[in-house]
């Protein structure tokens, strides 16, 4: 492998290793279809481990010989996830030849037995009725169930059939009967007359269903390998937070006041990973601004004003996006022109590795075949009721782009994600789907907020944008007195200070006439915000009594500790620890001064 794997990657390849071998080792004896299962959680690298296990079945390793004679069948229910499980095997897997992988075309392939020393890939859609390679014509002889029956009576022995995502052919009602057609390969079909497939391999990120109906419909025998999500969250490979931003108040804040919150954050962590990987010389990660637009209706290609949103974030930008920054993957549709901009079509797998790419338009073929790390943020212009669609596209984001944890600036291990037309309620809705959909415990933590009260404030070496936190009235912060009680304010406090049982606030007299006066007796504290042209230092409030005109300056006991206090701001030697940290050959970092405002 040209990538260097995980450690409970290797474990999961070697323990692979040893069921799929057992697993051919009990066909061999007993005849009984054997079916090894993989339970792996999101983000955790599935095709990554599938490739390792095919490079050693064909290469061998240090506990098993080399087969390569071995034949593999990867089938998937989507042309694009079996391209981009194609793609990632022939770059990761250095092993293994490009001439060894083979697309099943609908159009011209017939063969009576698959070939050894290869890999081949093939989709649920070119399998139903309708399609070819299900039917004799005059140029094929074959169809691909006599094919892979041939193939299955001939070449038990070194025939290992993958079937990726394994749980969606095995939901519904018909978990329970052989109708499905991935089912057909565990179940085998009358129809085809296809036999139980020898060596079946699923994986998958929700096995359980997978899992019951090899127990519960066969005679199989089940080989269980499973990566907790612990082992997955440890490793650093996944965000830890997906952070789901809806309004409170979608009157006030449309859709593109939305977009443009999204935009900030989308050009916020373009700064923010270009500096990481500037000083730790990474190349640039170039982050995605994902963006789902609403389906046409009519002749139109959307019922989103497409010219209007790139004019939004054009003019959030400040500047103008150049030819090939902006793509759409809208199905059969090609070029477009959407706000005097030519914007291409391009497919999903395609997205990941062209680095031009700065804004992607989609409306509903992102969910499957599709993986790219550099999706940061991602806006939805879709309805509340999609929720299960969006918890999908979800589980394709929570991937870092650099394959690892980021501990010097904590905004880069998050994905956020913008919905103008959801509600705390339907957030929660899609966060239970994102659960259940991505297997009960993902090992990223889920979230929502709001657009007006954003919670999250995460920690960075790097200035970034300051939340503005909301104070209790009559509490005072710890910056209006940095140098302790005893000294005076830095700047006026951001509350009335002396805020007592009997005080309140009061207008206070510029042109020496009341403007309010309180009960005999009683007195109230003017804020010092109000206060012109007097000198008003802490510990000291204007008092004015029911007597009339009269204004006194009543001395107040100074806030002074019993011990000497130490600053809340201490002066530290930038350049010291700087040093410091470079000659210890640590990471380099330019400590700059931060002014709180």
């Amino acid at each position: 492998m040209i990538c260097e794997l995980f450690p409970f990657q290797k474990q999961a390849v070697n323990e692979m290793r040893l069921r799929v071998a057992m697993a051919l080792n009990n066909y061999r004896m007993l005849k009984i279809p054997q079916v090894v299962s993989l339970q792996a959680p999101t983000g955790s690298g599935k095709t990554i481990i599938m490739s390792a296990l095919i490079e050693d079945i064909f290469y061998g390793s240090e506990q098993f010989t080399e087969q390569p004679e071995a034949i593999f069948v990867w089938l998937s229910d989507s042309p694009q996830l079996n391209e981009q499980s194609k793609q990632k095997i022939e770059l990761k897997a250095d092993k293994v030849r490009m001439d060894q992988c083979v697309v099943i075309s609908d159009e011209s392939f017939d063969r009576e037995i698959l070939e050894d020393g290869h890999i081949y890939f093939l989709n649920t859609q070119k399998l139903g009725k309708a399609g070819n390679l299900s039917r004799h014509s005059d140029t094929r002889q074959y169809t691909i169930w006599e094919t892979i029956e041939n193939t299955a009576r001939e070449k038990a022995d070194r025939l290992y059939f993958i079937i990726d995502e394994a749980h969606r052919g095995m939901q519904g009602r018909q978990a329970g009967t052989a109708t499905t057609i991935m089912q057909r390969f565990i179940k085998g079909s009358s129809e085809q007359n296809l036999s139980p497939i020898p060596v079946v391999i699923g994986m998958s990120a929700t096995a359980e269903r997978f899992n019951s109906l090899v127990g519960q419909t066969t005679n199989s025998t089940l080989h269980k390998v499973v990566i907790s999500p612990a082992q997955v969250r440890q490793s650093g490979l996944l965000k830890d937070r997906i952070v789901i931003i809806y309004p409170e108040d979608p009157i006030k804040h449309g859709d593109m006041a939305v977009l443009q919150a999204a935009t900030d954050e989308w050009q916020d962590k373009c700064k923010h990973w270009y500096q990481y990987t500037y000083e730790q010389h990474y190349p640039n990660v170039n982050p995605v601004f994902v963006i789902q637009v609403c389906a046409g209706s009519g002749t139109k290609v959307s019922d989103t004003d497409l010219d209007d949103v790139i004019a939004k974030i054009e003019e959030r930008m400040g500047d103008s996006f150049k030819e090939n920054e902006v793509v759409h993957t809208f199905g059969s549709t090609g070029t477009l022109s959407i706000h005097g901009l030519t914007v291409p079509h391009i497919e999903p797998s395609e997205i990941a590795e062209d680095r031009r790419i700065c804004v992607v338009l989609f409306k509903e073929n992102l969910s499957t075949g599709w993986d790219c790390p550099r999706a940061e943020t991602m806006m939805s212009f879709r309805r509340a009721e999609d929720a299960t669609y969006i918890a999908q596209l979800l589980g394709r984001m929570v991937r870092t782009p650099l394959q690892c944890h980021v501990l010097v600036d904590d905004s880069l291990n998050d994905v956020r994600l913008f919905l103008p037309y959801f509600n705390q309620d339907t957030v929660q809705k899609v966060i239970d789907e994102l659960q259940a959909t991505e297997g009960g415990e993902i090992p990223t933590v889920v979230d929502g907020e709001s657009l007006e009260d954003q919670t999250y404030d995460t920690w960075s070496v790097h200035n970034q944008r300051k939340k503005t936190q909301k104070q209790t009235v009559g509490q005072l912060s710890i910056f209006d007195y940095p140098n302790g009680f005893q000294e005076e304010p830095a700047a006026a406090p951001s509350t009335a200070v002396g805020d007592m049982s009997n005080s309140g606030a009061v207008a206070a007299n510029q042109d020496g006439a009341d403007s309010e006066i309180p009960a005999e007796g009683q007195h109230q504290t003017i804020p010092l915000e109000t206060v012109s042209g007097n000198d008003v230092h802490a510990g000291q409030e204007t008092e004015r009594t029911g007597g009339g005109n009269q204004s006194v300056n009543k001395e107040q006991p100074a806030l002074t500790p019993a011990v000497s206090q130490m600053s809340m701001l201490p002066t530290i030697d930038r350049e010291e620890i700087t040093k410091f940290i470079n000659e210890q050959g640590y990471l380099t970092y330019i400590v700059r001064a931060v002014k709180i405002n």
